[in-house]
């Protein structure tokens, strides 16, 4: 499975959208199952309105991803 690495919130509602499609979810699937509007879903691929926690661990359930938490590596 793919690892995605985020430093920072811009670009993952690209990503989002990208794993949507690629598992063959609508947005109105997407959108039922994490309790958003399907407007809501549009927003955040379009990256126009920020992501609740709680939201992207239900949308990273769906898409069959884990949420982790690690120390990064000093360099």
């Amino acid at each position: 499975m793919k690892e995605i690495i985020l430093k920072e919130s811009k670009g993952i509602g690209k990503t989002i959208k990208d794993l949507r499609s690629e598992m063959k979810i609508t947005q109105e699937e997407l959108a039922n199952f994490t309790g958003l509007s399907r407007l809501g879903v549009l927003k955040l691929e379009k990256e126009e309105n920020d992501l609740k926690l709680s939201s992207l661990i239900k949308i990273a359930n769906l898409l069959g991803f884990e949420i982790i938490l690690r120390r990064r590596s000093s360099k």
